[in-house]
């Protein structure tokens, strides 16, 4: 069981390895792995190039030297740029926007490309420049090392667009906004699909713990039907994806236990579908998205930074966000068996708790500031218009927690009554 525990650790590690680390390595060693077919082409085919493209490729010692030290030094020289442009970014998002966005920045492609593609660059152009004597002048990889610089070039450009972007907090909330739109429309689909059964009854004696602490990232459900489907057997996660387990605490049940001297087996099988991280991310995890946005709100409407329009616009983007569950619902993830049996049990978000996640600490927040308890309630008023008969009555629930909180910070008559004619559909029901 120790072994065991062991590899589960140094799995969820090297998982939570990325941002600026592993992609633009791997880019950066695939450049560099470049130059032993480009060199080997030049061996082989060299002597035959002047002869095929004339003067055109008839490059000297010395400019086949002073290109690829141009290219190598100009190469390092801009990603230590771009790494110092990007630690820029770091401080003003982590003191402006929000500092759990830094995660989002590191994981972002231009930048993860843009690192991997100069550091392989200059690990090419330097390969090729050791080889480059003067009875060998490798043609052919000169030009692709120019190639290379072009690219670089490009790449860079749409890099210092992007960084410019990434400090527009506008644009962020609308990226992090269509994150959650996604997720929570993926969910409402499973649920069209039929994986709203009802839960499996019974006794479930058999718990399965966890290994390490953490938070449950992501769920391999395929590999787990599979797994319930081969011992035709349910099994009920007890933790929601996005919540935190600490080592020992139960993560599943099954219907019956495995099969007697394969339950070390089928501990790690199992265990292996469930990725658990020490840090919390936004990939597949609803109620991390929803706290981007209300992080970014909140700070907004703090007394130190009092810019009201960014917590709007969160508000407004988080309102589109969750309009796809407002209308259709959100229930568990429950998946089934082709015989219609339920294999595995997942936890998800109600309706009620998304609402409730979303809308309780903006509206406890924006107390005393009828700006924002205005546009609040031109939100809710979107929602009830467009909502199910479930989602009508939970944004009622909260309309009238609105007024509440409203009339409990002593407002002017006429801002109380301006503020409540916005949410008649509480009287109205229309």
């Amino acid at each position: 069981m120790g072994e065991i525990r062991g590899l589960i650790r140094a799995l969820s590690r090297l998982n939570s390895i990325g941002g600026l680390i592993t992609i633009p390595g791997t880019i950066a060693l695939g450049i560099w792995l470049l130059s032993v077919p480009m060199l080997r082409i030049d061996h082989v085919y060299g002597p035959l190039f002047p002869t095929l493209f004339g003067d055109i490729v008839d490059i000297s010692l010395a400019t086949a030297d002073a290109v690829l030290s141009t290219i190598a030094a100009a190469a390092m020289t801009t990603l230590s740029l771009v790494y110092s442009l990007v630690l820029v970014v770091f401080t003003l998002a982590a003191g402006n926007i929000a500092p759990r966005l830094l995660r989002r920045f590191t994981n972002d492609r231009v930048n993860q490309v843009t690192a991997g593609l100069l550091g392989g660059t200059f690990l090419y152009s330097l390969t090729v420049l050791h080889q480059t004597q003067p009875d060998f002048v490798p043609l052919m990889s000169i030009v692709g090392a120019m190639v290379l610089a072009v690219i670089f070039v490009l790449q860079l450009i749409l890099f210092v667009h992007t960084v410019s972007k990434s400090v527009t907090i506008d644009e962020e909330i609308a990226s992090i906004s269509e994150q959650l739109r996604t997720q929570v429309a993926a969910m409402v689909t499973e649920d069209k699909d039929g994986n709203d059964a009802p839960e499996a009854g019974g006794e479930f004696p058999y718990r399965i713990k966890s290994l390490t602490s953490g938070y449950l990232s992501a769920i391999d459900e395929d590999t787990l039907l599979g797994i319930a489907m081969a011992r035709s057997m349910t099994v009920r996660l007890l933790i929601k994806p996005g919540g935190f387990v600490v080592e020992g605490q139960s993560l599943m049940e099954t219907s019956h236990e495995p099969e007697e001297g394969y339950e070390e087996e089928f501990n790690e099988l199992v265990q292996q579908t469930l990725h658990v991280t020490q840090s919390r991310g936004a990939v597949h995890d609803i109620e991390y998205s929803i706290n981007l946005l209300l992080e970014m709100a909140l700070r907004a409407l703090s007394p130190g930074v009092n810019d009201t329009f960014t917590a709007i616009a969160a508000f407004d983007q988080m309102s589109a966000a969750v309009s796809d569950a407002v209308q259709c619902g959100l229930r568990g993830r429950n998946r089934l068996d082709q015989d219609g049996n339920i294999r595995v049990e997942i936890p998800g978000l109600t309706l009620e708790d998304l609402l409730n996640t979303a809308i309780h600490p903006l509206r406890q927040a924006a107390a005393g500031n009828m700006l924002m308890l205005h546009h609040m309630a031109d939100g809710l008023g979107r929602l009830y218009e467009i909502g199910n008969r479930e989602a009508r009555s939970l944004i009622e629930s909260h309309a009238e927690l609105l007024l509440a909180t409203c009339e409990a910070s002593s407002p002017l008559e006429e801002d109380y009554r301006f503020l409540k004619n916005r949410l008649e559909f509480i009287e109205t029901g229309d």
